[in-house]
Parts: structure tokens; C-alpha cells; sequence
């Protein structure tokens, strides 16, 4: 049906058995994207740190070929440890996605996807 949109809200959430600063630090460098998400960097535009306005380009390999994902940063907090992406994912999927992280003491950090 042409013009007919769907639209899925989830809230996944993990607790990682890493301090809460080694995790911000894996979710807000390009270089390690591969740790949390299944693709391979192509290229961030600009280069650098996670930052309102840069681009990231990714290959998911699927089906046996490399498919393009699109990462636009909308938000980086640092002082709240919250990240806001919009993801285009192949087949025309889009995720607005935030990520929060909160500090659990004992070297733990609950990592929120919504």
C-alpha cells in the first residue's frame, strides 16, 4: 500500500560489565561502532569524535553482500551520556534512535536503546 507508514517504539536496555566511561567512549568514537553494531565502518564525515552533524557510512554484510547503513548524529550529551542517531538501514528502514547510559557503580553501566 503506497503512503502507508508504520511506525515501532522499543526500548531495549543491557547492563555492560564496563565502566560507564570506557562504554560513552566505544559509543562515541566511529572506530569502535563495530564493537555494538553488526557492520563494518566505510567512512565518518568529518573524522572524529561522535558530534551533531556528522555522517557515518556503514556496510552490513547480509545475504551475502554488503548493504549500506547511514548513521546521522542528531545529539551528543556528553554530561548526560545520551546519544541521539538517526539510522537508514537498508529495505527503507529508519531508526531514530537515543541512547542513554547510566553509571551502576562497580565498574557496570545499564546502556538504554529507545
Amino acid at each position: 500500500m503506497a503512503g502507508v507508514g508504520a511506525s515501532v517504539s522499543v526500548c531495549p536496555s543491557a547492563v555492560v560489565d564496563a565502566p560507564v566511561e570506557r562504554v560513552w567512549a566505544l559509543f562515541t568514537s566511529p572506530e569502535g561502532f563495530d564493537t555494538w553494531v553488526d557492520a563494518t565502518l566505510v567512512a565518518a564525515e568529518p573524522e572524529g569524535p561522535a558530534r551533531p552533524g556528522q555522517r557515518l557510512r556503514l556496510a552490513a554484510r547480509a545475504f551475502g553482500r554488503d548493504l549500506p547503513v547511514t548513521i546521522d548524529v542528531l545529539e551528543v550529551d556528553a554530561e548526560r551520556r545520551r546519544l541521539r542517531l538517526l539510522v537508514d538501514l537498508p529495505l527503507g528502514l529508519v531508526n531514530d534512535e537515543t541512547v542513554t547510559m547510566t553509571d551502576l557503580g562497580g565498574g557496570r553501566t545499564l546502556v538504554r536503546f529507545g
